[in-house]
């Protein structure tokens, strides 16, 4: 199945968490078991229903866990993950106590911390994305971890010089920015300390779903008549089937010092989106300048190298963005806010 056969919420659930043969030979090869700290957020089910899947394709028996707050919307995943088999554990992570007790595992994928939207509470957000990291890589000093990471901090690049690379400098801007720096920081520490940690800097740009992500908010945008703002005039795409299949296998190139990985997808001119969703759902998209000559975007040679071409292409994802919305599939109401028009009033 294409991403733009999908018409349920089903078939996309099913799409979205088929694993890739490297991805179950990878399990197979894995030794240990695996915890997922932070799972209740956008990628995490899925994620944990990818591993399950992979390793009953893979034969393998391990304890996968799951660990988070699980509160407010989230309180429903607890249930579920236990039906899936899923070893569940709630509590605080900035509680050393709770980090206590979970049990010993060989491999963790940490994609906790606050994300967008931190500007107003500098306290929290360093809290929980450099203290709160910190911990974490203290208790499991003997692991391999993949640290969900963002390209965040990258400079601004010309598109036609194919973006930023691993190597390149960081260039932090904001509360966000200096967040994601805090907490590649913090397990970057805890590895110098540990010389049996193992770390992967899991860089990810603009993974893309139906239910939410850069593409079906542009398509919204264009079938309601909204401004798109092209004052980020390029961006990388990448499927979230295909950014938690990199993620899951990272857990083997894992290093010390940490390795860093770009996971990003082909760079893709914002204007080409819309111009092609406005043909599709057959309205006139209304542009904004001005378009600047660079963007933040990631250059992830180092990952199509090491795990081979992705799965889904860029056109067919915006096809699917756009047929998802005209058809009004599931929503989860979580807007990127890429493309507004920012007004000063």
């Amino acid at each position: 199945m294409k991403i733009t056969d999908v018409e349920t919420t089903e078939q996309l659930r099913d799409f979205m968490t088929t694993p890739t043969d490297g991805l179950v030979q990878s399990l197979r090869d894995l030794e240990g078991d695996i915890l997922v700290l932070g799972a209740a957020g956008k990628v995490g089910p899925e994620l944990l229903d990818t591993v399950l899947r992979a390793n009953e394709q893979a034969g393998t028996r391990r304890t996968v866990a799951a660990a988070d707050l699980f509160l407010g919307d989230a309180a429903a995943l607890r249930g579920r993950f236990e039906e899936m088999g899923v070893d569940v554990h709630a509590g605080d992570f900035t509680e050393r106590s709770f980090l206590d007790r979970l049990p010993d595992y060989s491999h963790v994928i940490f994609m906790a911390g606050i994300k967008f939207g931190t500007s107003g509470d500098w306290r929290n957000a360093f809290h929980l994305n450099s203290i709160m990291p910190y911990l974490v890589g203290e208790r499991f000093s003997q692991a391999r971890i993949v640290v969900f990471s963002s390209g965040n901090p990258y400079p601004l690049t010309r598109p036609e010089q194919g973006g930023c690379k691993e190597s390149d400098e960081l260039e932090p801007q904001g509360v966000y920015g200096w967040g994601i720096v805090a907490r590649e920081s913090a397990f970057a520490t805890t590895a110098l300390k540990s010389s049996a940690q193992k770390v992967c800097f899991f860089r990810l740009m603009y993974a893309q779903h139906l239910s939410y992500g850069v593409l079906v908010d542009l398509a919204r945008m264009v079938r309601d008549g909204e401004p798109v703002s092209l004052a980020m005039p390029a961006v990388n795409l990448i499927s979230q089937r295909d950014a938690i299949d990199v993620a899951l296998r990272a857990l083997r190139v894992c290093g010390n010092p940490p390795v860093v990985l770009n996971c990003a997808g082909p760079t893709t001119g914002v204007r080409y989106i819309v111009e092609k969703m406005g043909r599709q759902i057959g309205c006139q998209p209304h542009l904004v300048g001005p378009e600047p000559e660079t963007a933040l975007i990631a250059n992830d040679d180092f990952c199509l190298d090491t795990f081979g071409p992705y799965r889904d292409g860029v056109d067919d994802m915006i096809e699917a963005a756009a047929n998802w919305v005209m058809m009004g599939g599931e929503d989860w109401d979580k807007p990127t806010m890429f493309g507004k028009v920012v007004r000063d009033y």
